[in-house]
């Protein structure tokens, strides 16, 4: 292959790299020839007669204009494009750093815009548009049962129902069942225990969802039954931190409550997608304490451990290919009425089958929405308020512009000048925001609720930085568009007749342009503001919803009792002496510690859901077939004086309310209201279990599935009579910080069983708070949000009604020359800005009732149309514009009219 084109071609553009890096000697070069060219065209002007200022000007002419010689000069020398692409970020560089409080005020709002509206785009891209880990998520199904007596969706299944929808099931290719089981492991060598979330799954479960092991084998068929070899999985973030990420730990045994398990394999975090999301569904379900699976274990149940009358399993399946969630709908509901038909336990029960990803995503993903469409908001105020600061600037260029275009630059080589510009500080201003995307990213996670489904996993990566750059580049698009527009109206002759120092109006479509973008950027506060104001309030009434209990001064900590030593054995039950030993010597024990006002248990914690049972009122069993299931608790003497629970009626669950003597229950008020409106309750008699108990006492409404949820009937039964073996310690202090008993309770417990860890310890009013943390999230973004555009509305405002004053100083100063008092003045300049505002707020305020209907499922105790709330940002909103206009107003007042006066003149 010849070479010698290829150095040709080498030598050429070293030659143009040359000419482009050498650019001062070639302008020199090229002015010489230009002067050279001037000088012979004027002096054959003055051989003709003309003078030598109309030789000179007609020479000028002849060329068309210096500007444009100057650049068709260069297309024959030197690579034009770059060239002109250098002299524009040189031009533009100079602008940044000549106008550092302009270039500040550009960059740092649109910092704050980008940053915002990256940081919740990246929460979105994790939680909503990152791939499912599981093979054809849409495949995949929750089945739940259904009471139609107590109205519930959710229920979980009992064994002999899955294993009956597994075999008569078409559309289901597979089915496995899971449950909520936290258990105890031993540490090797030390001795201490730690209680971790664990998730009991029957071995079918993982070949549902379609997820691998990374180490090891996942479980075999058959593992998990009564009496075989314990078997686990690890969970990849516990085996990571609590074994270093050792691949030796697959194949040894370690202890979980007590009993050697064998540690199968290790299953990826991914694989926990959905866990805690299932359980929040359930209508009850069992305990799942953690955010993430520690331990997986092998579970096979049977119809004797666990007949039909029992619901603790949460059932998910995967569809057969070519099914829909609808026909799988349609069928199970017909095996379900074939199991109601066939077996009494099953009355009133059907079911209900629900895509995977809504129970997963259903409750997050309009929160989500809602949230980027605020900070979507807040991203077009930041534009608006950037729009106004660019036309502003475009007035003060306005001489430059025009004396360019005399000189023979064209209108696009002028309209490229303010693309690079607009890029160079768009620029700036996504880097300033990426920046504080990964500062607010790191908040975000931090006060997200731990219900947000694989929200820790947020970063800034590739697909975000790529939505950044995609906003940058529109924006830079935006504010190219608005000078060049302003431009093409410009009056050159004003322009070029103008003082230097004097602002030049850029007409009055440009000041029309201007209240159209502080019109448009108060509405969007409005709206933002009125979500805001709409969740905060909603806030305030969950935070002062009164749960049924008083949680100050009060210790929450929980227990499990390991099998091994405290046997529960169903055919003895509920005479288990070892328990209710154990549960008797501990409170002994934790009320004797000095500061301790009261204490008790309880079988699950308050606000737990815990579990339903059903139920007759002996005496009325026809009528009592048609209840729903009651709301049950069991725990132990002193609860109404530790949780401050007022007895309505009758007495409270006594130290003689044990194994031995006659069963006993407690409601509450709603049940007695619901069951009995018309008779006392106390001395009536309930049946459940089998057992008819007797009604001693009414107390008043605790609060079940969280602060928002309506009190439901509920039964109180003695824990002696229905002893567990995990329990809640419920400890009230005297005085101060309830944490400060926490040594002496856990010295307390390590002297009963040193075997028997403490977890869940938290302040009880601590435990209150996290049951409204989403609301509480979604509170403070939006607050964020809207404080944001509060700001910036107050600087779009001030800078709109500033300019104003100063193009129209002269006017002012006029007026006041001619008797106009300074009050006068005032009302007029800041009128323009409250009228402004109010067209916005109106406009606002109409978009935000259109729009707050979104808000209905996030708001509670307030209606999304409150009239004190738009009340409220109505008066804010025109106080905050009220400000931002008087500053300009009073400066309007320092017009000085004799120099007004000589400025027209």
């Amino acid at each position: 292959m010849p070479t010698a084109p290829i150095v040709d071609r080498i030598r050429g553009v070293l030659v143009r790299m040359r000419a482009l890096w050498n650019r001062s000697a070639a302008e020199r070069d090229l002015d010489d020839e230009l002067r050279f060219h001037i000088a012979m065209e004027t002096e054959a002007g003055e051989r003709r007669g003309l003078s030598h200022d109309d030789a000179r000007r007609r020479a000028v002419v002849a060329f068309g204009g210096i500007q444009r010689f100057r650049e068709e000069t260069r297309d024959t020398d030197r690579p034009r494009r770059l060239e002109e692409a250098r002299a524009d970020l040189a031009h533009a560089w100079r602008l940044v750093v000549s106008r550092p409080a302009f270039s500040a005020a550009v960059i740092l709002t649109l910092g704050v815009g980008i940053g915002a509206n990256t940081a919740i785009f990246s929460v979105v891209n994790a939680v909503l548009l990152r791939p499912s880990p599981f093979t054809d998520p849409d495949r995949l199904v929750m089945v739940w049962e259904t009471d139609r007596a107590s109205g519930t969706q959710h229920e979980p299944a009992s064994w002999p129902d899955i294993v009956d929808f597994g075999e008569r099931s078409r559309t289901l290719q597979s089915i496995g069942a899971m449950m909520g089981r936290d258990v105890t492991i031993a540490r090797a060598g030390t001795g201490d225990r730690e209680r971790v979330a664990g998730l009991a799954i029957t071995p079918s479960v993982l070949s549902v969802l379609g997820v691998r092991v990374i180490a090891g084998r996942p479980f075999a068929e058959g593992e998990g039954r009564a009496g075989a070899q314990s078997v686990i999985l690890l969970g990849e973030k516990y085996w990571r931190t609590r074994f270093a990420a050792d691949p030796g730990i697959v194949g040894r045994t370690i202890m979980v409550d007590e009993r050697p398990a064998l540690v199968a394999g290790v299953l990826p975090a991914a694989a926990e997608l959905g866990v805690r999301q299932i359980h929040e569904r359930a209508d009850y379900a069992e305990t799942f304490s953690g955010t993430h699976v520690a331990v997986w274990l092998a579970f096979q149940p049977s119809a004797d451990s666990f007949p039909r009358e029992t619901h603790p399993f949460l059932t998910v399946g995967r569809l057969a290919r070519g099914a829909t969630v609808g026909a799988a709908q349609r069928e199970l509901a017909g095996i379900a009425a074939h199991l109601e038909r066939a077996y009494p336990v099953n009355a009133q029960r059907g079911v209900n089958v629900e895509s995977y990803g809504s129970v997963v995503f259903g409750t997050v993903r309009p929160a989500l929405a809602l949230l980027f469409g605020a900070v979507t908001l807040l991203l077009l105020v930041t534009c608006a308020n950037v729009a106004n600061l660019l036309l502003a600037r475009t007035a003060a260029r306005a001489r430059e512009v025009a004396v360019r275009v005399a000189l023979g630059a064209a209108r696009a080589r002028i309209a490229r000048q303010f693309l690079v510009e607009s890029l160079v500080f768009v620029a700036l201003g996504t880097a300033s925001g990426v920046a504080l995307a990964f500062g607010a990213l790191r908040l975000l996670i931090a006060l997200a609720p731990p219900d947000v489904p694989r929200i820790e996993t947020a970063s800034v990566d590739g697909r975000v930085l790529g939505y950044a750059a995609a906003t940058a580049v529109l924006i830079a698009l935006l504010f190219t568009a608005l000078p060049v527009l302003q431009m093409r109206r410009l009056d050159l002759q004003h322009a070029l007749k103008s003082h230097g120092g004097r602002l030049i109006s850029l007409g009055r479509s440009s000041r029309r342009f201007q209240a159209g973008v502080i019109v448009a950027e108060v509405a969007l506060t409005v709206m933002l503001v009125a979500g805001a104001g709409l969740l905060l309030r909603s806030l305030w009434r969950l935070s002062h919803v009164d749960p049924g209990f008083d949680a100050a001064r009060v210790l929450e900590a929980q227990y499990q009792l390991p099998p091994t030593r405290y046997p529960f054995g169903v055919k003895r039950f509920p005479d288990l002496p070892e328990v209710n030993a154990f549960h008797t010597q501990l409170l002994a024990a934790v009320r004797a510690i000095p500061g301790v006002a009261a204490a008790a248990l309880a079988g699950s914690p308050p606000l737990d859901a815990g579990f339903t049972n059903s139920f007759a009122i002996v005496g009325r069993e026809a009528e009592s077939a048609h209840f729903p299931e009651i709301r049950t608790r069991f725990l132990s003497p002193g609860y109404l004086e530790t949780m401050g629970v007022p007895l309505l009626g009758g007495r409270a669950i006594a130290n003689g309310d044990d194994a031995p003597s006659p069963n006993v229950i407690v409601i509450n008020r709603a049940a007695a209201r619901r069951y009995f409106p018309a008779v006392d309750p106390v001395g009536q008699s309930i049946r459940f279990w089998g057992t008819p108990r007797r009604i001693v006492g009414v107390i008043g409404d605790e609060k079940f599935r969280g602060i928002d949820a309506p009190s439901e009937p509920a039964v109180y039964a003695p824990l002696a009579q229905a002893p567990m073996q995990q329990a809640t310690l419920l400890v009230r202090a005297s005085h101060g910080d309830p944490m400060a008993l926490v040594p002496a309770v856990r010295a307390a417990l390590r002297q009963l069983d040193p075997a028997v860890p403490l977890f869940g310890v938290e302040p009880l009013a601590h435990a209150v708070q996290s049951s409204i943390a989403k609301p509480r999230f979604d509170a403070v973004l939006f607050a964020a949000f809207a404080a944001t555009a509060i700001v910036l509305a107050v600087v779009g405002v001030y800078g709109v009604v500033s300019y104003t004053v100063t193009e129209r100083m002269a006017e002012l100063g006029i007026r006041m020359a001619l008797g106009a008092d300074r009050w006068h003045v005032v009302r007029l300049v800041a009128g323009m800005g409250m009228t402004l505002s109010a067209v916005g707020v109106a406009l606002g305020l109409e978009a935000a009732y259109a729009g707050s209907r979104l808000l209905r499922s996030m708001v509670f105790g307030v209606t999304t149309t409150d009239p004190a709330t738009f009340a409220a940002v109505v008066v804010l909103v025109m106080l905050t514009a009220l400000a931002a206009s008087v500053g300009p107003a009073l400066r309007a007042t320092r017009a000085d009219p004799m120099q007004a006066l000589r400025a027209e003149s």
